[in-house]
């Protein structure tokens, strides 16, 4: 942009320098310039070139440019602040049950009739007389009001000995006591509860319900859990 400003100057100059001369000749003064007309011919054409050759290597670039406006940002797409809700209702799974703490499992109650000879094997469903050789727990030294628990005579043995509580055990607690407080024998009469550990891991409950001295046999309600 400077060089076509310093051309336009000097094409303007070289007019001026052509004419005023003349115009001051004609009021008297004297100024330098062309003394010919050739000569300020040759000053005129030189200063139109200038002027030619200003404009022809004017940039480009300096014309204004057009300002392209900004596009307008596009609108924020709101988010919601909570998850949609579901169409359908959903029904919440069940909660499981927890296992029993104890992980005793109700196997058989009923009643048992205990006898002199033969024994009650409590590891049967329900608990009876074993086919083979005499197992569990059979009745004898019987009297009017009561009578003794023994255990057959076997390689495995049952643990059982009566219980002292207030209130009838729980099946842990049963499990717990005949292990805890084991005899070969138990002195019982009617209303007495013993528990017992069977070879095979079960427990029963026993609470005696009658003495016949004359049947030889102690009948018993008996609860049997598994586990």
């Amino acid at each position: 942009m400077t060089g076509t400003i310093t051309l336009w100057v000097f094409g303007l100059l070289c007019f001026v320098a052509a004419f005023a001369k003349e115009a001051a000749s004609g009021a008297g003064i004297k100024l330098p310039g062309p003394q010919t007309a050739g000569a300020r011919v040759g000053v005129i054409a030189v200063g139109l070139l200038a002027l030619i050759l200003g404009t022809a290597i004017r940039p480009k670039d300096d014309a204004p440019t057009a300002v392209t406006p900004a596009a307008a940002p596009a609108p924020a797409t709101a988010v919601p602040s909570t998850a949609p809700a579901a169409t359908g209702a959903t029904q919440a799974a069940p909660t499981p049950t927890a296992p029993s703490p104890t992980g005793l499992t109700v196997a058989w109650t009923g009643q048992v009739g205990i006898p002199l000879e033969g024994g009650v094997d409590f590891d049967l469903t329900p608990p009876g007389r074993d086919s083979g050789f005499p197992k569990g727990i059979y009745a004898a030294g019987f009297t009017a009001t009561s009578a003794v628990l023994r255990e057959e005579i076997q390689m495995d043995h049952d643990q059982f000995g009566v219980w002292t509580g207030q209130a009838p055990p729980s099946g842990a607690a049963c499990s717990d006591w005949a292990v805890t407080h084991p005899g070969d024998s138990a002195h019982v009469g009617v209303g007495s509860l013993v528990c017992l550990k069977s070879p095979g891991g079960r427990t029963a409950l026993i609470k005696i319900d009658a003495i016949a001295p004359s049947d030889y046999r102690v009948d018993a309600t008996v609860a049997v859990w598994s586990g």
